[in-house]
């Protein structure tokens, strides 16, 4: 096939994080998987978390890996000519294990790079993050007066200058920073622990019954939020009185793991707390907006999210004749969020889920995600979808099996005219079996819909 045109987008993180500044721009993008790896960093860790709590199989647990090594491709789709550092995790996991590598890697470069410079290059080239790749977070060399942004604080980071206080971070991203912080949101109960001794059994058992008791009294339907969650794990919904002995269930036998993460260090950022919340019956919009360094908010998208039968988060959807609309409904939360985060020190990109109220019309923050969000880059690609005739598009991630070079052969045309993008792909070791994140544009919503249905039947398994 011919190749394609670079994509252009219409501004990017290097654009947004330059508005306003006046003192130049000397931001350093560190981005790696979620989940693992370096975040979780034994009982001396001061950032931890605990939002996997679901038991999974081998086959799901594998998935779930892939889908997070994809993370830095999708979070980077829009950051724009900024430096990027990907915590190499998958090359030190192959290094502690003695495995060479994928045989398909060159000399120089390793396979799973690939992956990653493959998505950027479909970038205009002044678009393109200037990436490297660091083993090991102490050998992450920055320029003088340089300061990182992340995704999640993690203790491996600590050492180097934020752009946002790490502690400040933990907690404006926490299901309990939400509930203390003055915006409007559902009655929410935090339930705090008292515990001192993390060491004796008999007092984490009495402690997780103390704290998983409000369970059996707050009234259905609710919701059930552990402090730290992300792609909707962590979060329960409690609709029947079997998914409240369920919930119940599984918090008591989980949360003990959690309570003993508890350390002097960490103890002051409330990491095992629980969130009850009432549930708000009303549509759900995922608003993207950018907090300059002067506390200005900017729009960026609103969308629909998408999750699969799991209640994990798997994408989500964009209509860009909406978007002004939206951006005018939601202006006046826009702003208190934007001047809740600057308060406290943030500057930088923000995601904001928000339910309706269909009884009183109110608008209600259910969570807010202090950092780039999945589905932050479908503001960016407007232009490039709208330019085609292309008034809705949507991002889906899921594992196939089959290669990149057999997925876009198969769709060959609509990459050449613009309409499907890979914003990002990751394969196994073997492989047989890939993780990607698709995104598509269509002329209307039964288009849309339609066009989904084709990528998945390809084999895309959310």
């Amino acid at each position: 096939m011919s190749t394609p045109s670079p994509i252009t987008l219409d501004y990017t993180l290097h654009d947004l994080y330059a508005a306003d500044s006046e003192d130049g721009l000397n931001i350093v993008l560190i981005y790696y998987p979620l989940q693992f790896g370096h975040n979780h960093e034994g009982k001396s860790a001061k950032f931890t978390y605990g939002y996997k709590v679901e038991e999974e199989d081998e086959d799901a647990t594998s998935s779930l890996t892939m889908a997070a090594n994809l993370v830095p491709q999708r979070y980077a789709f829009s950051a724009g000519r900024m430096p990027l550092v990907i915590l190499d995790i998958i090359a030190q996991r192959r290094l502690d294990s003695g495995s060479e590598g994928d045989p398909q890697a060159t000399d120089s470069v390793p396979a799973h790079h690939l992956d990653i410079y493959q998505t950027f290059a479909q970038l205009q080239p002044d678009q393109r993050p200037i990436v490297s790749f660091a083993e090991n977070p102490d050998s992450i060399e920055l320029g003088l007066d340089a300061r990182i942004a992340v995704l999640l604080p993690t203790d491996c980071l600590s050492h180097l200058p934020h752009l946002t206080c790490p502690e400040t971070h933990y907690e404006i991203l926490s299901k309990r920073g939400l509930a203390v912080s003055g915006l409007p949101t559902p009655p929410s109960r935090v339930i705090d622990t008292m515990l001192v001794n993390y060491e004796d059994p008999s007092l984490l058992a009495i402690e997780t019954a103390r704290m998983t008791g409000p369970i059996e009294q707050h009234q259905i339907p609710f919701m059930v939020k552990l402090p730290q969650s992300i792609s909707g794990m962590g979060t329960f919904a409690v609709t029947s009185e079997t998914d409240r002995t369920r919930i119940k269930a599984m918090l008591t036998t989980h949360l003990g793991a959690m309570l003993r993460q508890l350390n002097q260090t960490n103890r002051h950022l409330h990491p095992c707390s629980l969130v009850l919340q009432d549930f708000v019956d009303g549509p759900v919009v995922a608003l993207s907006l950018f907090v300059t360094k002067t506390g200005h908010p900017i729009f960026i998208a609103c969308c629909e999210q998408l999750f699969n039968d799991h209640s994990h988060w798997i994408g989500g959807r964009i209509s860009y004749r909406q978007q002004a609309g939206f951006r005018k409904t939601f202006c006046a939360l826009m702003g208190k969020v934007a001047t809740f985060l600057h308060r406290k020190g943030y500057h930088g990109p923000a995601g904001v889920d928000i339910v309706i109220d269909q009884r009183s019309g109110e608008q209600l923050v259910i969570d807010l995600n202090v950092r780039v969000t999945g589905t932050f880059h479908l503001g960016p690609l407007m232009g490039h979808f709208t330019r085609r005739g292309l008034f809705e598009a949507a991002m889906t991630s899921g594992h196939l099996f089959c290669t990149r070079d057999e997925f876009e052969e198969m769709f060959s045309e609509e990459i050449r005219q613009g309409s499907l993008i890979v914003s990002g792909w990751v394969h196994n070791e073997s492989r047989l079996k890939s993780h990607a994140a698709i995104t598509v544009g269509a002329r209307d919503y039964d288009s849309l819909q339609e066009y989904l249905e084709r990528v998945r039947a390809v084999g895309l398994q959310n």
